[in-house]
């Protein structure tokens, strides 16, 4: 049996969630005492005639480092001051290195990514309470922009970035049982504790979690070693791989932006078998009388099974999870999010995949009562029904 719908709700004694809704991405804020942060971000230069329009450093004056919670005290003071949101930039393209990458470095990628705008920021696979994610490390006020509309509106959940809050996404929360409003362990090499602020989506393709750069150095993000562009009237497929072959080994080039062809199949099937459970109200085989709420689609189908990407993506998470025993996490273009679970082998662990890919083999971990591939769509983080959306999509899954 597939776990129940996930709440949401705070865990932390106390704590209070806001829900901050906007352009159809919801985001969940915890509520808490103030107090001071400033957080910095390193401005940007790139020598060209026309120099790409890196976001300068922004927000607060200080630019002083707030310490992770561990030794953080709450006090009194007002809440830190965000830079406004004045306009949204579309990010087209996101570059990340092993390693710090150089005004040299951020100038050729320009040139030959022709980008009119881009922010520089920290990154790092770290591991996230029991399980491990990237993470990047930003000043609240310059990346806003640069996230979903409803994301980048959000004032609660860039106030609580700045206060040295961490921000994880929405799936990546409930795959790893992150409490909202409590706390939980952030790292590279040596985990600290840090409290979950919020509840939100970037956007970014693997990207579990935002926190601001002073903590998150503090935390061994490694420093200035991602870059978001935006190149507008260009295909970002054909500047990811112009920017991949000319820059080799040593960078992880990812178009955020993939545009549909001509004949390209969008969606297909992720499993094939019959349903053994549908979306949406269902008894409770342990309670007679009572139902509950199935938020995904269970396809029944034999152990070793092949498991499907429904549609060309990019692997937001693989791994354990609370009640899926294992989970596969991919994010689509236009907001959209599909989650597979209780499988017995994951095949992908982190990069793109396209549509009909094996991606993991049938299974019956977790909580579950046989084998089976329990199958969620989200859009803008709100759950819709499976079937429908594959319908919508010329898909026919075997009933």
């Amino acid at each position: 049996m597939p776990r129940p719908l996930h709440r949401l709700a705070p865990a932390a004694v106390g704590t209070v969630a806001l829900v901050v809704a906007a352009g159809g991405v919801t985001t969940l804020i915890a509520s808490r005492a103030p107090s001071t942060h400033h957080n910095r971000v390193a401005a940007l230069t790139a020598p060209s005639a026309q120099p790409l329009d890196l976001i300068p450093s922004g927000g607060d004056p200080a630019a002083i480092a707030s310490p992770p919670l561990a030794t953080r005290t709450a006090d009194a003071a007002p809440a830190p001051k965000v830079a406004p949101l004045t306009s949204r930039i579309i990010p087209d393209v996101l570059v990340t290195a092993a390693h710090s990458l150089t005004a040299a470095d951020v100038g050729r990628i320009q040139e030959l990514a022709h980008a009119t705008k881009g922010l520089q920021f920290d990154q790092a696979h770290v591991h996230l309470g029991n399980g491990t994610t990237e993470a990047i490390a930003v000043d609240p006020g310059t990346f806003r922009p640069f996230t979903p509309k409803g994301t980048a509106e959000s004032d609660p959940l860039w106030t609580s970035i700045a206060r040295g809050d961490v921000a994880v996404a929405h799936q990546i929360a409930k795959a790893l049982a992150v409490p909202l409003g409590g706390t939980t362990t952030l790292g590279v090499t040596a985990p600290g504790p840090v409290r979950v602020g919020a509840y939100a989506t970037t956007g970014l393709p693997g990207v579990g979690v935002v926190i601001a750069r002073g903590p998150g150095r503090l935390l061994g993000l490694t420093p200035d070693s991602g870059l978001l562009l935006s190149t507008p009237g260009q295909d970002p497929v054909i500047t990811a791989a112009v920017l991949t072959k000319a820059l080799g080994t040593g960078f992880t080039i990812t178009p955020l932006r993939i545009p549909v062809r001509a004949g390209h199949v969008e969606w297909v099937a992720p499993a094939f078998g019959p349903i053994s459970s549908p979306f949406g109200a269902r008894p409770r085989p342990d309670q007679p009388g009572q139902v509950d709420f199935h938020p995904g689609l269970d396809i029944a189908a034999p152990r070793g099974a092949p498991i499907y990407a429904a549609s060309d993506g990019y692997v937001q998470y693989a791994g354990p999870a609370s009640g899926f025993g294992n989970e596969v996490i991919l994010q689509h273009a236009n907001g959209v999010i599909t989650v597979y679970g209780h499988m017995a082998r994951i095949l992908v662990t982190s990069g793109p995949v396209t549509a009909g890919q094996p991606i993991a083999l049938v299974g019956s971990e977790g909580e579950s009562t046989g084998p089976h591939l329990h199958f969620e769509v989200h859009v803008h983080d709100q759950l819709v029904d499976p079937l429908a959306w594959l319908s919508a999509h010329g898909v026919r899954v075997s009933r």
